[in-house]
């Protein structure tokens, strides 16, 4: 035991050696508390029930609705794209000093995005062919598909935010804070559109929400956010801004999305979640510093946070398949005990039910990390960089629409939707070969 502590001391301190001295290693650490905070949530509000032999999901936000409240502390999403946007700031800037065309940088970008979601395809169309083989009812198989994919949300709109940043940053130099209001405005307005019955429109607040959270990542890059000794005023003001949305404007309470009719502030995403936002962000400046002091203190915590960090995108995109599989092989068999869905004996089997999942996610992230190693892809213009993103992220969205798998399809899988995924990689370079990168990029 004491020599693999001494092992273990020893390689933190080379990670911690090899580290950078100008990389920002708190915005490294929210970006990994963001990601696992929301895996938590999703372990952690599944709620399946197996009836006459069939299988069933719901949400704990559904069958104790008081957990809606708790939603305000798990939505840490926005923070992804604020530390996202604070560091595309500096990269795309790098990039630009060097003298490098923008386009490169956008299909740089989306290369390391989008190259783990090609794994996860490629191991779940042919799997719902063989969890039907084996026996499974469709009515399983179509969940069990759609619970995996639904990470690739955070694709689809972070990809567009990639493509558009460029233009992004080009506003935020000219016009700063000015850009946060417009957008905060433009949210509102398709609030209260989706409020009056409009359809479709409320998909733009994806963009127009965390695309303001990545504007203030920008502003953050650029220094132009509260000092710490002010920073809290944005929480008090966000969370007052938030409760008089819901309390005295109707906004619903749960700041995720919510199974069936029952509204939420994220599907779509509305203005209560920018409140909450600012909430968290005057939060995140308000304990920067003491953060920082030990992260650099503890060689053991940042070699933690820069391992996890280096497989993020893997660990978001497969964490979903981790649950589905424990899942299966606990309900499904009958070896989970049959309890009252969060009563007292529901609550006390959640830690055994998220060290499952746990253990689950750990080899497929060893398997698939790989995939977020990668080198630049081949060089492309602008239009056929826009049109690898378009096709791409609209495959993607195809597929969280309509599912992997349905059973009233002649194929079972949207064959179109995937040929569109895999052509927009192909344009945008995504599928080629190249030397790996592990730089910050």
């Amino acid at each position: 035991m004491i020599a693999r502590r001494a092992a273990l001391r020893e390689a933190a301190a080379r990670i911690d050696a090899r580290t950078p001295a100008e990389r920002d290693r708190f915005t490294d650490l929210v970006r990994v508390a963001a990601i696992l905070t929301v895996l938590l949530g999703h372990w952690l509000v599944a709620v399946i029930v197996v009836e006459d032999g069939r299988l069933t999901t719901t949400q704990l936000l559904v069958v104790a609705p008081w957990t809606r409240w708790a939603t305000w502390v798990m939505q840490v999403m926005p923070l992804f794209f604020v530390v996202g946007g604070r560091v595309n700031a500096w990269s795309l800037q790098r990039h630009r000093a060097e003298g490098r065309p923008t386009t490169m940088w956008v299909r740089r970008r989306s290369r390391r995005l989008l190259r783990p979601m090609l794994w996860l395809l490629a191991v779940w169309v042919p799997l719902v062919f063989v969890l039907r083989w084996i026996g499974l009812s469709e009515p399983v198989v179509e969940r069990a598909s759609e619970v995996a994919f639904m990470p690739l949300w955070f694709l689809v709109v972070y990809t567009v935010i990639i493509l558009l940043a460029p233009v992004t940053w080009w506003l935020h130099r000219r016009a700063g804070w000015g850009v946060a209001v417009v957008a905060t405005l433009l949210v509102a307005s398709v609030d209260a559109l989706t409020r009056a019955g409009v359809p479709v429109v409320g998909v733009v607040n994806h963009v127009l929400v965390f695309g303001l959270a990545h504007q203030v990542g920008y502003l953050w890059a650029d220094d132009r956010v509260p000092a710490a000794r002010r920073s809290m005023w944005m929480t008090v003001g966000g969370v007052l801004a938030a409760l008089l949305l819901v309390h005295g404007v109707d906004y619903p309470v749960s700041m995720v999305g919510v199974e069936g009719p029952t509204r939420s502030n994220a599907v779509p995403p509305s203005l209560a979640l920018v409140a909450l936002t600012a909430a968290q962000v005057g939060l995140l400046l308000a304990v920067r510093r003491r953060c920082e002091a030990w992260l650099h203190a503890s060689e053991v915590v940042w070699a933690a946070v820069a391992t996890i960090g280096a497989t993020i995108i893997t660990i978001f995109l497969w964490h979903m398949s981790a649950l589905v599989a424990v899942a299966s092989l606990t309900h499904l068999t009958g070896w989970w005990p049959r309890v009252v869905a969060a009563g007292p004996e529901w609550w006390a089997l959640r830690p055994v039910w998220v060290l499952l999942c746990t253990a689950f996610l750990v080899p497929l992230v060893l398997v698939f990390r790989g995939a977020e190693r990668v080198g630049p892809p081949a060089p492309g213009g602008p239009l056929v960089t826009a049109s690898g993103v378009v096709a791409t992220t609209g495959g993607l969205y195809l597929i969280l629409e309509g599912g992997l798998y349905a059973a009233e399809r002649a194929l079972r899988v949207p064959v179109a939707a995937l040929a569109l995924v895999l052509l927009g990689s192909a344009l945008l370079g995504v599928t080629g070969s190249g030397a790996r990168d592990t730089g910050p990029g």
